[in-house]
């Protein structure tokens, strides 16, 4: 897992600080006339202009995934001369939303919804650092598109969306950092001239924290209070389609696979799908070879793999149970027995429930995948099992006369 080193900033100083000191509840702003803004089919709408904006739920919060825009100062009085379109252009803030001050950013939220805490912010830092593997927090949150030459293609692994939008400059004249960094104010302040924000750069993978003057003009992102916000409908996933898993190729017997990098290792990221003696087509049909790749047994597994490849150990196996030991995420996204068991492929493993072969009965397809390990006691040999309803894989022993899927990994 990737460390996320917090440092704090202002205007490009490095400093330190010990302590946070937060808004009271007097900060607060109602707005009356208006409705708690809801979340309906993955969408906040904004009850006071009917703006609508992407939501994610992140470490037990309901994040926007998009950048504020709403701009009514008739409404919300602190907006007047505290928010502005980056370069004064009406078009970016259509892209990039709006950029506020932190008074107006403190009062800029839509009913039931509120500037984050530093808090608030940790705890979505924390969120992201356990679940995406070794993969920087900030790869993980960056939007795929709209960032300069980046240390690390972003993935919005999450759906966060985060848009390299820049800031305005505290001297009312001058933006700065578009393409290159995305600054969000927190509700917390510092002291009479600074309050704090999270700022992420392309030139480094971190989500961190700092201090900016409280006129410069900054994006916002909303979080909904505690209880106080009314969910329908699903959230949207379809980001999780345009996480690029940068597959490489491999050809072999005159089959191209697709093969993936996890953790240091590289895998192939299909089933292997070739005739050999003591391998079979599920229910002897050429057409679930074609999607699911051929079952084999244990003995000519071993024989099977392209040179430079070989069939996974178990310490294989462990890497890749420890970048990620969820079997939703490892599954593929179509071929399991229903909607609710189809997997997200997370990291481009794309599981098949391919099923297996047992003293001459097929069983277990699109409930199941079993991969062969390069281990054997005995009659039994080990096996990753992965399933339709269990939320871990197993390594399991299987009679090595079994047949079961191959993936092969790179030497």
């Amino acid at each position: 897992m990737v460390s996320n080193s917090n440092k704090f900033f202002l205007l490009g100083a490095l400093m330190s600080v010990s302590a946070f000191v937060g808004c009271s509840s007097e900060d607060k702003v109602l707005y009356t006339g208006y409705e708690s803004s809801e979340i309906k089919d993955g969408k906040l709408v904004d009850s006071r202009d009917g703006n609508e904006y992407g939501v994610a739920y992140l470490g037990g919060m309901y994040w926007m995934t998009e950048n504020l825009r709403y701009a009514d100062s008739s409404i919300t009085e602190a907006l007047k001369g505290n928010s502005w379109c980056l370069e004064n252009d009406k078009k970016e803030c259509e892209k990039l939303g709006r950029l506020y001050s932190w008074k107006a950013a403190r009062e800029a939220c839509p009913v039931g919804w509120e500037l984050p805490t530093s808090q608030n912010w940790n705890q979505l830092l924390s969120y992201i650092d356990v679940h995406n593997g070794s993969e920087g927090v900030g790869t993980s949150l960056k939007s795929l598109e709209g960032w300069d030459e980046d240390v690390a293609s972003p993935t919005n692994r999450f759906g966060f969306n985060a848009l390299a939008a820049g800031r305005r400059n505290n001297d009312g004249e001058t933006f700065m950092s578009k393409g290159k960094n995305a600054f969000f104010w927190s509700s917390n302040n510092k002291d009479d001239g600074t309050a704090y924000g999270w700022n992420l750069r392309n030139d480094n993978d971190l989500l961190q924290e700092g201090y900016f003057y409280k006129d410069h003009g900054l994006s916002v992102r909303c979080v909904a209070k505690d209880g106080s916000v009314k969910v329908s409908g699903s959230l949207d996933s379809s980001y999780i389609e345009k996480i690029p898993h940068n597959y490489g190729t491999l050809k072999y017997k005159d089959v191209t696979y697709r093969t993936v990098k996890i953790e240091g290792l590289e895998w192939m990221a299909d089933n292997l799908n070739f005739e050999a003696e003591g391998s079979h087509c599920y229910n002897d049909d050429k057409d679930n070879c074609k999607e699911f790749g051929r079952l084999y047994s244990f003995e000519t597994a071993q024989k099977v793999c392209p040179e430079g490849w070989h069939l996974p150990t178990s310490s294989d196996i462990t890497v890749l149970l420890n970048y990620d030991s969820s079997s939703r995420n490892l599954r593929s996204k179509t071929g399991w027995t229903s909607n609710t068991s189809t997997g997200l492929n997370f990291w481009g493993f794309d599981a098949k429930a391919a099923g297996g072969k047992e003293n001459g009965d097929y069983f277990d397809l699109k409930m199941s995948a079993y991969f062969w390990i390069d281990a054997k006691v005995g009659d039994d040999a080990s096996a990753l099992w992965i399933n339709y309803y269990q939320d871990q894989p197993s390594q399991v022993k299987r009679n090595a006369k079994n047949e079961f899927s191959v993936r092969c990994v790179k030497d």
